[in-house]
């Protein structure tokens, strides 16, 4: 009988509290990487139901970085709807729209919201979300570029659900790439571009004209703490899972454990660590992530409470 010796792997979260913290260790992160922990810590205050404690968090959260991630947002509006703080509510939603282009569909069908859909608050944003997302359109530097990359994308997903061949989706892709190229050398990076690079990662680490410029890119925005350092993460289980290897890496494909087991379970954890991702606790606790049976690692049941 095999026997898997457990371990314990705490995660331990700095979350937002009054006492003063280390200056040396937060010189050392990115503004990204403390925005992430904030966003940890109000993920986990918000299972617990400490609605306080959540909304605290991702506002500092916000303080940090006010256009990275819609899913925050609404979260953070929801804590805030349990407290009854209707006008934090308004406010929260309407800067996910006016900074980050938060869809109205996902808006609509954000399941967190649907006890609270009667407020008058939300019909008001319904009523005005043309305006905030005209809002979005007209803060933008390149508004014209950046409704381009959205066009790639619609023609990247349509040629995958229309039923169109697979020599006609590389041309699509091809096509793509190569503008988006151009798009990236004169204008700079968009968030947005992603899915077109993703369509490209079964070559992401060989020697190719897509990578050979975006490699060195993404690697110098990485340094520069522009991007995460999780960037890759998603690339290279894909790639280890599809090359022969059938593991998985960082764990990014939580539903897979049985065709793609992780790799080294006794170190999944300090291997998404170093790369900017929480504990596959976390993921089960926020997520309700189903973890695989030799898994020991856990939460820190000691968090600092602001």
């Amino acid at each position: 009988m095999k026997i898997i010796l457990p371990f314990l792997l705490f995660f331990i979260v700095g979350c937002s509290n009054n006492e003063k913290e280390n200056e040396t260790e937060v010189k050392t992160k990115s503004d990204l990487e403390k925005y992430d922990e904030l966003v940890w810590c109000g993920m986990l205050y918000f299972k617990d139901q400490k609605y306080e404690n959540s909304l605290s968090n991702f506002q500092d959260a916000f303080r940090i970085k006010s256009d990275e991630n819609v899913s925050d947002y609404f979260y953070a509006s929801t804590a805030a709807l349990n407290i009854n703080k209707d006008k934090i509510v308004k406010d929260l939603i309407v800067t996910a729209i006016q900074k980050i282009n938060a869809s109205e569909n996902y808006f609509d069908r954000f399941d967190e919201f649907n006890p609270y859909k009667g407020k008058e608050l939300f019909t008001d944003i319904k009523i005005n979300y043309s305006k905030y997302k005209s809002d979005f359109f007209n803060n933008l530097k390149y508004p014209e570029i950046y409704k381009e990359i959205e066009l790639l994308v619609e023609k990247d997903q349509k040629v995958r659900t229309d039923g169109s061949s697979g020599q006609e989706m590389r041309k699509v892709d091809s096509l793509n790439i190569k503008r988006l190229i151009e798009i990236n050398k004169e204008y700079g990076w968009f968030d947005k571009q992603w899915l077109l690079l993703w369509h490209h990662r079964g070559i992401h680490r060989d020697d190719n004209y897509v990578w050979n410029y975006f490699r060195p890119l993404i690697k110098e925005k990485i340094e520069k703490g522009e991007l995460r350092k999780s960037y890759w993460a998603r690339f290279d289980d894909e790639k280890s899972m599809l090359d022969g290897n059938d593991f998985q890496i960082y764990e990014t494909y939580w539903n897979n454990y049985d065709q793609f087991p992780i790799e080294n379970i006794n170190k999944v954890d300090s291997l998404r660590s170093s790369v900017g991702l929480p504990p596959l606790a976390y993921m089960e606790k926020v997520y309700d992530v189903e973890l695989p049976e030799d898994y020991a690692g856990k939460l820190s049941s000691t968090i600092k409470i602001k």
